[in-house]
């Protein structure tokens, strides 16, 4: 069996299982080889220059084209060329030489001024006839060229040239230089009023002090925290004072537009001072607003009528810092560093008996995440873009759109686009988004998510805007439809088979109690409610309408707690709704029904068989601060200890017409012994105990089905391509004796196999059990359901260098251990550090019963500080395999000096490891040979290494040479409270 890493072209063998020591000899070969390879200085070099970039100024006839020399053009190009008329010029032509580019899609925008601000003068597009000229006549002109993700063309060349004299150049008369005005006067040239000729913001200085030097946008941006002020230096070609001297600007949408037209920045609230170092230099102090509203601004300055447009865009977040926002975080100051600016969380899912973090990489300081975030704001006023619970609330209906959800019954149905447990970070999904379209109302919604996706995308979006925010998963959590009665109803119904025994119908139920779901907090105080300071839960997951969209909060927390949903008058939005659904989510009763025999279809009669409390509404979790595996508990934030508050949620009416609550007489006792959790490949045991009440003294008969199905983590059936998604059902008889002590209680045990359960685990991560059963002789009936969680072995990483630095290498390699009785196919992995997304291409076509994959890898980190390294690996049969490793990059925090330039190649250098394939062949072949011929001589001397199975459904034929070895750590353990 072969493994093979495209990152470094190498080849290796698959490894079965060996001694502590022996498994030792592997990594020895490898990192050797590395050496060998890296100290022959055939690292790769690459040129990742794309065919124009950047802006270029021109200021002499010359031809721009789109750099492609013949071919076709790149993909994701923007580039611009400020065109300056030459002394004695104004007018500037651009003539058409060739013009071939993707209708609609790609453009080729001429601007008469030099920043993309206004309506272009010329916006082309498609096919243009060669000789067509465009003229400026201001003597700028500005040209951009860009092109989105997909098709390609034949690009374009086009010809500049100068012509007539500009009315804004004046070289004054020989008559008028008198013998003390020769034009080099430190004051300036009295020639004309003052203009500004310069307006620039150290970006270094003012990011350090907003903190905001994390953001990754190559200085594109100003990113300002409202509240928190900035300097800008103006110059001027001749004297001036202050008080001519203004800040003008208002929201943008980054292309063209002001969204809320331009406007005096201090009577926006905002605060402008103004310093003279000079008659000719100004430091201009610019603050926004404490209650600014956020986004993306263009700025400007005014000098005598004249605007000056700062030639970059100003980006105002919030800014938890300020104690006069209502974002502010009173508490401890360092654990912003959590809730603000840490890049990676954990995602807790599982069941409430066994839960663990996916590990998931935020990105919020990815340019594609960042811009999104200003993007996805355009539609919100800006009055409301001043006021956080109207932007947290826009962006839970905005994110849904933008992230497609889907809940399938079969893993096929997800094809061709990404399995929502494929994801491992932020950043891929908001520029796959990006990259969807040139336009935001074009653009397709990223497919697929999940709640814990909807929930790290969300708490993206809030950390880059400067929001205090966290993920949080409740287990067994209800999800109620409206109306809200705080009880989540099951329905069990008469086998179709004649027997009478009961199964669950989910075509009537309207209610679900999913093994968890994970929504967000968001932390600011509110003036518009009493008593609803701190976290505010909401949830961009689309489940229930909330004023005609799918969108939920921001409700106050300490509101859920006390089941309070008075005094909402002055929110504007229907809190009321949401803050029920997540009363509900936390505390809500399962009822239990059960068919009556009669009626049929919708007219099924039902009775009310019992109610299960306190069930509901378990283990809330979220990252610990500061600790990336680390769980904190936040049960008691939302709900009080359900055993001893003694409190009762209000119920409304049913419909008795419909529903009959009789009660049966109970005689016999029942209990159910089942696992969390199982391992997968392991065998497991399901326990049920029936048992005679002490007043009983007759013989019962009782009869037990039970019936296992493969289900998602909300409890919807998944059937991985089948008629049905049950893969066991198991009916037993059972006489209790009233006069015998040694036989008033039977005790059936039920053993699942991996043969019985594995087939089904390609699309569903849980197994239901649902057990009915009756007493013959008083009609009795106990109903009971229960999720079991299958958990995969996390894949182990490791890393060659201990010293991880900016900008150099990091070697390492993945092993990932196949648990189940044969092969799995397909195997796609992910490697995720600090917004580089890998993908690793193992072209294995399988992975033998209990074998082991190694997957060599090299990355190239780019920003310093903790960092996830996340690696996920899925495959046909089981849905995810994944495994992270906190890593410390040493250099400076944020952006190296060398950063701009690493970020920018670091992704083509990953890539571009391939290029050692060829450098690297004899060695990788070399070692290929000797691990062939260290396992041939582990077979001749070792005749009984190899693992056999006894699977009680049959035994599968293999291949000798091929046979797997069972790894001793994945061996099968019994409980040792369970009879087999």
């Amino acid at each position: 069996m072969k493994v093979h890493s495209p990152a470094l072209g190498t080849t290796f063998l698959e490894l079965g299982s060996e001694t502590e020591a022996e498994s030792q000899d592997w990594w020895t070969d490898f990192t050797a080889w590395l050496d060998s390879v890296h100290n022959s200085g055939d690292t790769p070099t690459g040129n990742d220059k794309k065919q124009c970039e950047g802006q270029v100024t021109i200021t002499e006839p010359t031809t721009i084209t789109d750099g492609s020399g013949g071919n076709t053009y790149e993909h994701g190009l923007d580039c611009k060329w400020l065109i300056k008329a030459p002394s004695g010029k104004k007018a500037i032509t651009l003539t058409i030489e060739k013009f071939d580019l993707e209708e609609d899609y790609d453009f080729l925008y001429i601007y008469s001024v030099p920043t993309a601000t206004d309506e272009p003068l010329f916006a082309l597009t498609g096919e243009v006839a060669p000789g067509k000229t465009f003229t400026s006549e201001t003597g700028e002109m500005l040209v951009e060229f860009t092109t989105d993700a997909t098709e390609a063309h034949q690009g374009f060349a086009a010809k500049v040239s100068f012509a007539g004299t500009s009315d804004d150049v004046e070289s004054p008369a020989d008559d008028d230089v008198g013998p003390e005005d020769d034009g080099g006067s430190d004051s300036g040239s009295d020639s004309g009023p003052a203009k500004i000729v310069e307006a620039e913001v150290d970006l270094r200085a003012t990011h350090v002090a907003h903190k905001t030097d994390r953001y990754r946008t190559k200085d594109e941006v100003v990113v300002l925290r409202r509240g928190f002020p900035m300097t800008m230096k103006v110059s001027t070609d001749n004297p001036t004072e202050c008080g001519k001297l203004s800040v003008w600007g208002g929201l943008h949408d980054g292309q063209n537009t002001f969204l809320s037209g331009k406007t005096d920045m201090s009577a926006s609230g905002w605060t402008v001072s103004c310093k003279g170092t000079s008659n000719t230099a100004f430091d201009l102090t610019i603050t926004p607003a404490d209650l600014a509203a956020v986004g993306l601004f263009q700025l400007y300055v005014k000098l005598d009528g004249q605007e000056f447009v700062y030639d970059k865009y100003v980006a105002v977040i919030f800014n938890p810092w300020n104690k006069k926002s209502p974002e502010f975080w009173p508490n401890d100051a360092s654990l912003l560093d959590e809730y603000v600016l840490s890049e990676n969380i954990g995602l807790w899912r599982g069941s409430a008996g066994r839960n663990s973090p996916m590990r998931w990489a935020l990105d919020q300081f990815e340019p594609a995440v960042f811009y999104s975030a200003l993007d996805l704001l355009q539609g919100l006023d800006n009055q409301k873009r001043q006021q956080i619970q109207f932007v947290v609330r826009h962006l839970s209906s905005a994110e849904n759109g933008m992230l497609h959800g889907k809940w399938a019954r079969d893993e096929k149905d997800y094809d061709p686009y990404t399995k929502p447990w494929e994801w491992t970070g932020s950043g891929r999904i908001f520029a796959q988004w990006r990259d969807s379209s040139s336009t935001v109302r074009r653009r397709d919604s990223v497919r697929y998510a999940q709640c814990w996706v909807f929930s790290g995308a969300f708490t993206s979006l809030m950390r880059t805007l400067g929001m205090p925010s966290r993920s949080v998963t409740n287990f067994e959590s209800a999800h109620e439809h409206q109306p809200y009665d705080n009880n989540c109803d099951a329905y069990w119904v008469l086998k179709a088979d004649g027997s009478d025994d009961y199964t669950r119908d989910r075509d009537l139920e309207n209610d679900s109690v999913w093994n968890f779901h994970v929504w967000n907090e968001v932390f600011f105080t509110r003036e518009d409610c009493e008593k609803c300071d701190g976290w505010q839960s909401t949830d961009a997951t689309p489940q229930e309408y909330s004023d005609g969209d799918y969108q939920l909060g921001p409700a106050p927390k300490t509101r859920v707690y006390n089941l309070d949903v008075s005094g909402y008058d002055k929110v504007g939005y229907d809190i009321v709704s949401d803050t029920h659904f997540l009363v509900s989510e936390v505390n809500a009763d399962q009822r239990h029904f059960l068919e009556k025999k009669s009626g049929s279809g919708r007219n099924k009669k039902f009775k009310l068989h019992y109610t299960e409390k306190n069930i509901i509404g378990k283990e809330i979790s979220c990252n610990k601060p500061l600790r990336p595996t680390g769980r904190d508990d936040v049960t008691d934030e939302y709900k009080p200890d359900e055993r001893n508050s003694g409190r009762v949620l209000r119920e409304w009416a049913t419909d008795d017409s419909f529903l009959n609550e009789e009660l049966d007489k109970n005689d016999v006792k029942f209990k159910k012994d089942i696992p969390q959790s199982l391992d997968v490949g392991s065998t497991g045991v399901l326990g049920f105990e029936v048992e005679l009440k002490e007043s009983v003294k007759d013989d019962r008969r009782v009869e037990l089905y039970v019936e296992g199905q493969m289900v998602d983590y909300t409890g919807q059936p998944v059937t991985a391509g089948r008629d049905s998604s049950i893969f066991k059902t198991v009916r037993q008889f059972v006489r209790l004796r009233g006069s015998d002590a040694k036989k008033r209680s039977h005790i059936v045990k039920v053993e699942i196999n991996p043969s019985e359960y594995a087939p089904w685990l390609g699309s569903g991560t849980f197994m239901q059990w649902s057990v009915s059963g009756s007493v013959i002789e008083t009609g009795q009936r106990f109903l009971s359901n229960k999720n079991v969680e299958f958990v995969t072995p996390p894949i182990e990483l490791v890393l060659k260098q201990q010293d991880v630095k900016v900008g150099t290498l990091v070697d390492g390699a993945a092993v990932l251990v196949n648990p189940l009785i044969f092969p799995i196919t397909n195997l796609k992995g992910q490697i995720h550090l600090s917004g580089h997304k890998v993908d690793l291409d193992t072209q294995v076509s399988e992975v033998d019963a209990f074998g082991r994959l190694i997957v060599p890898f090299a990355l190239m980190p780019s920003v310093a500080g903790k960092q996830d390294l996340i690696i996920s690996f899925t495959c046909d049969q089981v849905t995810e395999f994944q495994g992270s490793a906190e890593i410390t990059v040493a250099g400076e925090q944020g952006e190296s000096p060398d950063a701009v330039a690493t970020k920018a190649d670091s992704d083509t250098k990953m890539q571009e490891q391939q290029k050692m394939q060829e450098e690297a062949a004899a060695q990788a072949e070399k070692l290929e040979e000797n691990l062939k011929q260290d396992d041939q001589q582990e077979e001749q001397q070792d005749d009984g290494g190899r693992v056999k199975e006894d699977i009680e459904s049959g035994q599968i034929e293999q291949d000798p040479e091929q046979e797997p070895v069972q790894d001793p750590e994945q061996e099968p353990v019994q409980d040792p409270e369970q009879e087999p």
